[in-house]
């Protein structure tokens, strides 16, 4: 494979997901959380989460490395069986072929967050609740066998939950993480659409709550275009890069 240069920024827009919606008023139902109880943003201005879904993938160990190199942290909310099987395949990487396993572990030593996105993928609403516990519990196993930690911090696939998706989850001991920038960059690839997405906030990053922002890592656009425009973009909004446990002020480990 060819290796992608990341130099990293970047970007958010309407969140809508399927299944319940996120409110987006985060005036109501107190401070950072929608009506569910689920985190849609952070718990104070000035600050901006950048969120990945769907890897580890074939670009996860260089944007790992180049976020490190730029002083940013973000969070990465990683399956175990989506776009690869992580416990059986391996890639290439600047620094040699690596088992996925291993790419979690890199991730996580430089410095980034690893929070649970589930095993397979699959809608949590639309799974009994043995099936809701399998996925999360598989996918902390996965992950204590890569860094030694436990994830408290889990985001829904396609954000869609319902009230029995978040009792289970709740007796698991996560919090659950959405978001209130979604730069749709899964669906056109498209530059100018998912800049726009970030061009939504508003211009002075005091005057609201941080911002959680979705993004994800499986598309060469995303990694090698969006992100860099977006930590530009970002930093000229007078904001700080924070980890998601950072941004909303609970623990990212059990």
């Amino acid at each position: 494979m060819r290796f992608i240069p990341v130099l990293i920024p970047l970007v958010f827009s309407a969140a809508a997901v399927m299944g319940k919606p996120v409110i987006r008023n985060r005036d109501s139902y107190g401070f950072n959380t929608n009506e569910d109880g689920v985190y849609v943003s952070c718990n104070r201005s000035g600050v901006f989460a950048m969120t990945f879904d769907d890897g580890p993938y074939e670009y996860s160990w260089e944007l790992a490395k180049s976020l490190n190199e730029l002083g940013i942290r973000s969070t990465f909310f990683i399956n175990g069986k989506n776009w690869v099987d992580v416990e059986n395949d391996a890639v290439s990487t600047s620094d040699g072929e690596k088992g996925y396993m291993e790419v979690i572990k890199h991730i996580y030593d430089m410095g980034h967050e690893i929070a649970s996105h589930t095993y397979e993928h699959k809608v949590l609403s639309d799974l009994s609740e043995e099936e809701i516990e399998y996925q999360m519990n598989k996918q902390s196993d996965i992950i204590f066998e890569a860094i030694g930690k436990r994830p408290a911090l889990m985001r829904p696939p396609t954000g869609a939950y319902d009230e029995n998706t978040l009792a289970v989850l709740k007796d698991l001991g996560y919090s659950v993480v959405n978001w209130d920038v979604d730069t749709n960059d899964w669906r056109e690839h498209d530059f100018d659409e998912e800049k726009s997405a970030y061009k939504e906030m508003k211009d002075d990053s005091n005057q609201s709550l941080g911002h959680i922002a979705l993004e994800h890592e499986v598309y060469e656009q995303t990694v090698s275009e969006l992100v860099p425009w977006v930590i530009d973009y970002i930093h000229s909004m007078g904001y700080k890069f924070v980890t998601v446990s950072d941004c909303i002020g609970v623990d990212a480990y059990q």
